[in-house]
Parts: C-alpha cells; structure tokens; sequence
C-alpha cells in the first residue's frame, strides 16, 4: 500500500499538488488536501494529522501529545517555512518522527517585507493612507532611511534584508550567536554583541529563531538599553516581545515607532481589539512577511522535494532532530 501525504497548509496559490508532489506521486504516495488554518488545538492536529505517513505542516501545535498520537504512522514531517516553536522537536524525535524546515526558501520575502515595513513606518505611509481615506489630510515631517540598522539575527533572512540595504545610507550591524562571516564581509556587515545592537542602533530589525534564550528579548530591561527615538521592525515570532513594555515605549517615545508582523497570540491580536493597534506609530501586518507567490510556490516545492527524498531514504539535510533515527529503528 502507498505512503499517504498530508498538505496541511493552505493551497493559497491553487496549485495542482499532483503537479507539485509529481516525484513522491511517481513513486506510489497520494496527496491528500487537510489545511489546518495553524490551528493552536492539538487535539484537531491529532485528529486530522494522525492517518498519514509524511505531511507538510504549518504553525499548527505540533506538541507531545499530537506527535504521541500520531505516531503509529507519521513518520516525516516537513515544515512549511522557517520556523519551528510550535514543533516538540524532543517528542518527535522519541516518538521516531523527523522533522525538517525549509531554511532560506522564503527569506527574500520576508526581508522585502522588513525593508516595505521599514520604509513605510519612517516615511508615514500607512499614516497618510488612513488620514486620506479618512478625511484631510497634510503632509509632515519624516524620516530617510539612514544612521545605524541594526539585525538581531543573521540568518538568511537578515543576510537578505542586508543585500537589500546597500543602496541606503546606512552603517549595517549584526548580531547573531553563529555569525556567517563570510555574508557579513559580503554585505559590509559589523558582527558584534547583542548589547551593543540594542545600544548603537537607530532601527533594529528582529531576526532570529525564538528560543528560550530569545523569548522576549524586547522587554522593558532591553528597551531601556536602546537609544530614544529608535525604530523597531519585528517579521520574526510574537513571542520576541512583551508586548505591554513594546506599548509603554511607543507612547513615551522611547521606541518612536513599530512595524509589527508576529505576535505572540496571533489569532487574538489578528481579530480582537489590541492597544497597540490603536497607536498612531504602530504599523501592522497578519503575519504576512513570507506570504508571496514566489516564496509560497518555493517553499511548497523544496518540501514535495524533501518529502519524496525521505521516502526514497535519502538524505534530507535540514532535518531538525536528527535523534529520531535510535527511535525510529524500534518502530
């Protein structure tokens, strides 16, 4: 009988996932279409996950229970995107299940957004847009880009936003707990410490994976670090930043403004009331940064491609808990 995948991501593009799934297809799997919508239940995760073999995941709640629940059967899971806190990476390596991301696929997305956000939070964009259509509206004093930009966070995503950044007038640092040298040279990027990012920057731009060394790196401790007036973008993960000391700063100005793709409960901030939606100087997108055709269309193509590696038994180079092999042998 052949493997069963599951795309647990929504097919934004309307693809034809017998077209994208063409090699696993060729080689006896089926596709089966169950999008999630990043649903935080593990309960629904188990549930609808629990009957396939290999499945493309989203920010659904990969937690111990669900990996628990699944586990006669999955095998694979290959994360749609970057990103991987909703994955128990421990669980799923004792439950013999593997799990890859897609590093690098959708990173010149998300730095276009950075770069969109950034310039439309200095230049009043969005201001002027709702003043328009709300009624009249004058034109005012902004900003250039330019001074000191400031990256936590050297990935690939950082080192994209970087490359885009040359034509500005801007002095670039960096700081990251494994720095590439190698883009930093390339792009005329300074490697230096967390502090001094925090303390030098006229814009920071938040750019790395949320760890528990990294939750809530933008707090009232931190904050008080940077200089007044600084400018703040975060298309990284909500759970970066307590959002009560993100707020008290906006209005006193210690922060002059906020472009803002990730929260830390999305689905409340998305479709609830939320104070920092009601600044002025707050700009705000639903989690969007990696959301185009191109970096959609890529990521969904180099998952298909690794879930066909997998099946095939190769080598799947991005796999995150490489301890799933001791466990999966017992299977």
């Amino acid at each position: 009988m052949g493997k069963k995948i599951g795309m647990l991501v929504r097919n934004e593009l309307d693809l034809d996932f017998d077209e994208v799934f063409e090699r696993a297809i060729s080689l006896g799997c089926s596709v089966e279409y169950v999008p999630l919508n990043h649903t935080p239940d593990d309960a629904i995760v188990a549930e609808k996950a629990k009957g396939f073999d290999y499945v493309v995941a989203g920010r659904e709640n990969w937690s111990a229970f669900a990996l628990k629940e699944c586990s006669g059967k999955l095998r694979f899971i290959a994360r749609f995107g970057v990103g991987y806190d909703t994955l128990d990476l421990d669980a799923a390596a004792h439950s013999g299940i593997a799990i890859s991301n897609a590093p690098g696929k959708n990173a010149r997305s998300v730095a276009e957004q950075a770069l969109a956000m950034t310039l439309s939070m200095l230049r009043l964009v969005t201001v002027y847009d709702r003043e328009m259509r709300e009624g009249p509206a004058k034109a005012r004093l902004s900003q250039s880009l330019e001074g000191t930009f400031g990256l936590l966070g050297f990935g690939n995503v950082a080192q994209q936003l970087a490359r885009m950044l040359q034509p500005f007038d801007v002095s670039i640092i960096a700081y990251d707990l494994y720095p590439n040298m190698e883009a930093a040279e390339k792009y005329n990027v300074k490697m230096t410490s967390c502090d001094d990012v925090l303390r030098q920057s006229d814009i920071i731009s938040l750019h790395l994976p949320l760890l528990p060394d990294t939750k809530y790196i933008i707090r009232k401790e931190n904050i008080d670090k940077m200089k007044d007036g600084v400018w703040y973008v975060n298309t990284a993960r909500g759970g970066h930043q307590v959002e009560d000391d993100l707020y008290d700063a906006l209005v006193s100005g210690k922060i002059a403004g906020a472009a803002i793709d990730a929260f830390e409960d999305e689905e409340s901030f998305i479709n609830e009331p939320n104070r920092l939606k009601s600044l002025p100087n707050v700009i705000t997108s639903p989690h969007s940064a990696a959301v185009s055709t191109q970096g959609v269309r890529d990521v969904l193509e180099y998952c298909a491609s690794i879930v066909a590696d997998f099946h095939e038994g190769r080598e799947v180079a991005s796999i995150l808990n490489p301890g799933y092999k001791e466990h999966a042998a017992d299977r």
